[in-house]
């Protein structure tokens, strides 16, 4: 037993890579391309550069997420065909699992925690593989998990490290924030507010100055999507208006309907149908009067949450559930027994919130032993997602990038325990 052991947790990435091949032939994906803004930005990208920098890309979200997917894009675009360009990016995908799952249990590593407890953590990583669904479609998530991956890595190695910290590391920390913006651009507030904290960062001055000297960067990657696509700003500005006014209408009538509402169909709760109600309604106002959009939008959201604190305390609390639990569309939209659905259900969420709780837990008890160099970080980064699922759009996939964190931290839980074991056999 302890053989097997010992083979499972020094090989999670080849348990990861064996995991993922089955997974692919799992009939239960998410759609091949999403929303197809990936898929035909990345063509748009090729083209654009094969035509001496001539033509327009589509960014409507991350722009590196567009460059992630050029590679393996590239390799098939001459046979021009949808299966090719989605085979070649799943198997790219494979790769960046691979490197993220590595750089996980690299920071794991550091805390010195047995084999037998590696391998609960891998095991609970495959009994729920999201970090692998994800892979399986043109839909970015998993360049962002890689980048929070990097993140937590060389953080965790900075914050531990005494004498073994490297220019380069701080360096690398800075990489990851430039491809976690340019995967998920909703975490630009923890960028920012991680960037202040780094500034009073106990470190060598040229530390401090190789990660910002990085992270300049991500300005002149503003600028550019900016440029790229003449239409892009007009799309944000519209995602904008209205993802805060959905938000005012998510978990309000249906508060316990937690399927994501994607368009009107057989699924869409009365919260959604109210929500495109209203925002015809607000947007035909806007036109007869002349109004700037984003400016009543932001002043009916604003009025409707002062005549409804406690509603909206309610939709927040909820949604730090909703936004942290996983429904499979695919899987819940589909036409399998009621008992199929909610039997897996139940079993993925079962396992996710154990992770969530016990990394509830351990960031009290990083608060209580004043360990800040992991809990205001980490505090930063999981705030800055649950505020934009409170104020913008609720869905699993803005809190997954702060997966590899839960999973850091659940790992942290039993090296707190091997900490006190040990110091109980002292005395």
């Amino acid at each position: 037993m302890k053989k097997i052991i010992d083979f499972v947790a020094n090989r999670p990435v080849l348990i990861t890579a064996f995991i993922f091949i089955i997974f692919y032939f799992i009939p239960i994906k998410p759609k091949p391309f999403g929303d197809g803004d990936f898929h035909t930005g990345t063509i748009q990208l090729i083209e654009y550069l094969s035509n001496n920098f001539e033509g327009e890309i589509r960014v409507n979200k991350g722009m590196l997420t567009l460059v992630c997917y050029l590679i393996p894009y590239a390799i098939v675009y001459p046979f021009k065909n949808d299966s090719y360009f989605l085979f070649s990016s799943i198997a790219f995908s494979l790769i960046f699992v691979c490197l993220s799952v590595n750089f996980i249990f690299k920071a794991i590593d550091l805390l010195k925690v047995s084999n037998k407890q590696k391998a609960i953590i891998i095991l609970l990583l495959s009994l729920f593989p999201i970090h692998i669904y994800y892979a399986m479609g043109v839909i970015g998530e998993v360049f962002a998990f890689f980048a929070s991956s990097l993140w937590l890595y060389f953080w965790v190695k900075i914050s531990f490290s005494k004498n073994k910290i490297k220019l380069s590391d701080f360096i690398f920390l800075g990489l990851s924030l430039i491809l976690l913006y340019g995967t998920k651009p909703i975490f630009i507030p923890f960028i920012g507010v991680f960037s202040i904290y780094m500034f009073f960062f106990k470190s060598h001055w040229r530390n401090k100055l190789a990660f910002f000297l990085t992270i300049a960067i991500i300005p002149l990657l503003i600028f550019i999507e900016s440029k790229s696509h003449k239409h892009g700003q007009e799309f944000k500005q519209y995602a904008f208006r209205s993802q805060i006014l959905w938000s005012r209408y998510e978990l309000r009538d249906e508060p316990f309907n937690w399927i994501p509402q994607h368009g009107k169909d057989e699924f869409s709760s009365t919260d959604y149908l109210n929500n495109r109600k209203k925002r015809i309604e607000l947007d035909s106002i806007c036109t007869v009067n002349g109004y700037d959009r984003n400016e009543y939008f932001i002043k009916w959201v604003l009025n409707d949450i002062a005549d409804n604190p406690l509603l909206t305390l309610r939709q927040y609390s909820l949604k730090f559930f909703q936004s942290q639990s996983f429904i499979i569309s695919p899987l819940i939209k589909s036409k399998k027994s009621p008992f199929i659905k909610y039997s897996i259900h139940i079993y993925i969420n079962l396992i996710n919130f154990l992770l969530v709780f016990v990394g509830v837990f351990t960031m009290f008890k990083l608060q209580k032993v004043k360990n800040y160099k992991l809990f205001f970080p980490f505090l930063f980064f999981w705030g800055s997602a649950l505020c934009y699922v409170f104020l913008l759009h609720s869905e699993q996939r803005y809190m997954f990038p702060f997966r590899p964190i839960l999973i850091f931290l659940f790992a942290y839980w039993f090296h707190m325990k091997n900490e006190k074991s040990l110091d109980f056999k002292e005395t």
